[in-house]
Order: structure tokens, then sequence, then C-alpha cells
């Protein structure tokens, strides 16, 4: 006998397969595995003596875990009467995989942890980190042959090649320049440019920044995912190249197009026209997010504008529809996850460099040079940090989405204020006298705009249905059945 279940079966737990990121690929068990690299965990563990130690692994890289986790135990295993190192799997953190997920780990009590794939490599602060990169096949011969369709863009000038994760192995191959077989001498000889410089993206914490000189030509090895959009909107350069070692292509690329720029502005207008923000925190771990969240605070009361702290975990639109009364939303990420440019959003989400722009006056009629998509940027101690004077918050301007003037609505959430502590002396005096006098109260104006209508009773207009006997029982077992 079939019956309908009204809830999910266990076995759908096991056999649901995970949303894995589109712009990562799933590279074999050699690519991000070695005898090389576990001789780096070793003497990583070995050296600095930790005994309970994490490996975090993106999504694509689980069905591995088990394999790189037992070999790293057989290699302890000889001393595991004396060290007793344990180790713990760990997957994706609840917002993206680039990010340590340095929760989980607190909760093993684990003193270090080695990440796998993909890294924003946002400073940790709570314990010491490895970075595992894969080491994906690169054809060195091939990729010169490719760079001399354009040879004539860069003759004389500076070139800047940068490494995509799975390509850092290439640096050690241009150690010593004068080496023939080096990375750079063999550039140098086919490209007859001023300068050349090879770095590893993302960079450690510890590089030192390279200062770029002025309208450079850039080339990015890797495919066009996150990692280059988040370089390329941050460096200034006169040209972009991507080279995908996988589809063998050399071709260039914009990133900041006519109307990418138009959406972002847009959105800033929409911030600038918001009468309540979500504040979405999508990171745990990135060193001043709690800096940021008081910094918005602070400029969006100077304006009038209600703030919302919402965490939700991985966002996605069914998620952020369920707040219908936020205007736009700011997301507080990782520099590798704050900047979304789908469409299946109903309300804007703008970055915090983007929520900068709006809500600082200092910004206004200032066009950057670049983008900035690590917020530590704009804290005080940031190279691009502009003193928010909440004065120049009074001035009002018009919006060019509405063409309505903006009126800064400061005074009245003072005044909201003030009547919440009025309403509040007025509860106590009430606890005090007992004159059973009633309490006032405008929590319920929020929602007075809002309307709902049900089902339409459609009263008058159709016939009585003829009265029949309906089921009787439970929902899995029916007399009649």
């Amino acid at each position: 006998m079939s019956t309908l279940a009204f809830f999910t079966p266990a076995e759908e737990v096991i056999q649901r397969e995970a949303d894995l990121d589109k712009d990562e690929i799933t590279p074999p068990f050699e690519q991000i595995w070695s005898a090389t690299l576990l001789k780096i965990c070793w003497g990583w563990i070995r050296h600095n003596g930790y005994k309970r130690v994490c490996l975090q692994f993106p999504d694509h890289y689980l069905p591995h875990s088990n394999e790189i986790s037992d070999s790293l135990k057989a290699l302890f295993k000889p001393e595991g009467a004396t060290t007793d190192i344990k180790f713990f799997v760990l997957a994706d953190t609840s917002y993206g995989s680039c990010c340590v997920d340095e929760i989980a780990a607190g909760h093993v009590e684990a003193d270090s942890l080695i990440h796998f794939g993909n890294a924003c490599r946002s400073r940790v602060s709570r314990l010491p980190v490895l970075y595992m990169y894969p080491h994906y096949p690169f054809d060195i011969q091939n990729f010169i042959d490719r760079l001399t369709t354009i040879a004539e863009s860069v003759n004389s000038k500076v070139l800047y090649i940068y490494l995509d994760i799975g390509y850092h192995h290439l640096l050690d191959k241009r150690v010593d320049e004068a080496d023939e077989d080096s990375l750079c001498y063999k550039l140098k000889e086919k490209l007859l440019c001023k300068d050349l410089f090879v770095e590893a993206y993302p960079p450690a914490e510890d590089a030192i920044e390279q200062k770029l000189t002025s309208d450079p030509i850039c080339l990015f090895i890797g495919t066009e995912n996150a990692r280059f959009s988040n370089l390329s909107l941050t460096t200034k350069a006169s040209q972009w190249f991507i080279y995908d070692p996988l589809k063998i292509s050399l071709y260039e690329k914009n990133p900041l197009t006519a109307q990418y720029m138009r959406r972002r502005y847009y959105y800033i207008e929409k911030c600038k026209d918001a009468q309540t923000l979500g504040l979405i925190v999508a990171t745990l771990t990135a060193e001043g997010y709690l800096k940021i969240v008081s910094h918005l605070q602070e400029m969006a009361k100077a304006r009038g504008i209600k703030t919302q702290i919402i965490s939700v975990g991985r966002i996605n639109p069914a998620k952020l529809a369920n707040f219908l009364e936020i205007d736009c939303f700011v997301l507080i990420g990782c520099p590798f996850n704050n900047v979304y440019n789908s469409k299946d959003y109903y309300k804007p989400i703008v970055s915090v460099f983007e929520a900068e722009m709006a809500l600082n006056p200092a910004w206004h009629m200032k066009y950057p040079d670049t983008y900035v998509t690590d917020f530590k940027k704009l804290l005080p101690e940031g190279e691009k940090f502009l003193a928010f004077i909440p004065a120049d918050s009074q001035e009002q301007d018009v919006s060019l989405v509405s063409g309505r003037v903006r009126a800064n609505n400061a005074g009245g959430i003072e005044e909201e204020g003030a009547a919440a502590d009025a309403l509040s002396e007025q509860q106590q005096a009430l606890v005090g006298k007992g004159k059973m006098e009633v309490m006032t109260t405008n929590t319920g104006l929020t929602f007075e705009d809002r309307t709902w209508k049900g089902l339409d009773p459609a009263l008058g207009c159709t016939e009585p249905a003829k009265l029949e006997k309906g089921l009787s029982g439970i929902p899995t077992n029916y007399t009649h059945e």
C-alpha cells in the first residue's frame, strides 16, 4: 500500500548532492596531494609541535579527504604512542570555501589548521594556518607562444603576471632570472617589455605589497573566476589579459565595463534612497568586521536610515526575500565573497565600499581610482580611509533614481529614541502607581503600510456544494484505503 509521506526521507540526506562552486574545477588526486606536500605538512606539524590538527577541504575536494588524512596518520603512526596527534576533517564554512573555519576548529579544540584549495587568506587571529594549493600542469612553451599575439601591446611597457591558485608552483621556476629554464628569462627573451614581474595571487599575509607603476599591463594565468574579478577590480592597469591553461587561450578582458559600472552606481543610489539597511554578516573570522559594522551603523544613523544586522549563512534569494522591510542589503564578507551581480535577488546587494560611497559624504563627487573589496582598507588604519563627518550628512540631495529630494530623517530617529525613553519612564510609573492606565505604543506603525489579501471567498456568487462524507482515520492510513 502506497502512502504519502509528510516529511523528508532520511536517505535523502545521504543522496543529496552539494552545490559546488561553478568557478572551481575538481582536480584529480595527484594534483592536490603528493609526497612533496605531505613532507611540507609533516615538517610544519613536527616543527611547531601541534597535537590537534584540522584539515579543511572545499566540497569538491571531499572525495579525497580520507586518503589525505590517512596518509598523514600513517606518517605519524610510528610516533603515535609519544606524540598522540589527532586529525579532524572539516568542509566548507557557512559562507564559502575560501575562509578558514575557526569556529568549527574551536569546537574540537584544534591548535592548528591546514587549508586546502581556494583561499582568500584573510588574516586569522585564533590559530595558525598552513595553506595547501593544488599543482595544475602548465605548458610554459605554449604560454610563451601565445604571448606573441600581444607582443606589440607590451612592447616597452611594464608587464605584471599574476598566478592563480594552482599555478603558484611556477614561482619556483623563476627564482634565478639568469637561468635559461626560468619563466622570467624566457619571457624577457620573447617579449621586449620594459620590465617584468611575476607574483602569486592571493599573496601571503607577510608578502610585501608591490607598488604598481602607472598604467602597466597585467596578465592573469588562470580561469575567469572570482579571484580574477577581485584582482582586476582592485588593480589599476591599462589592459588586462587572461591566459587560461585549460582552454589554452589568451584574450583581453575589461573588468570595468560600462554596463557593470552603471549597475553598481545604480545600486549605490538605491542604497542612498533606502530607509532600512540590512547588514549581512557573511564572515566571523575576517579581522575588523565588528568595527566596520559599527562604522556603517554610525553613518546610517547620521542619515536617518535604520539598520538591521543579519546572519543567515550562505545567502540566496529565498533567504533574503523574507526581509520585506529592508530596502537594500550590505554584504560584509571576505574580499572574495562580497560582490554579488546576480539579478535573482529582490533587493539590491551592495558591498561595504559601495555603502561607504553612498553614506559617507567624503566620497560624494569623488571617483575612485580602483575598487575596494577588502573592507579593512576603509577603516582608520586603511589606505582608502576617508573620515566621516556627521554634520556633512545633514545636506539634502536629489535621488538620481526617483528624482525626489532626499530628506535627512536623523531627527526622526532621535525623536523615536526619545519617545522610547519616555515610554520606558511611563511604564515604570504605571508599575509604581497602579492606576490602570492604558499604555500606548507605536510598535505596529512599521507594518501599517503593509497589505495582504487572501483567497477570495466569493460569497453569494457560487451555489452551495452538496455535503459529502469526507476522509476519516490518520493521513498515513485512511479507513477507505
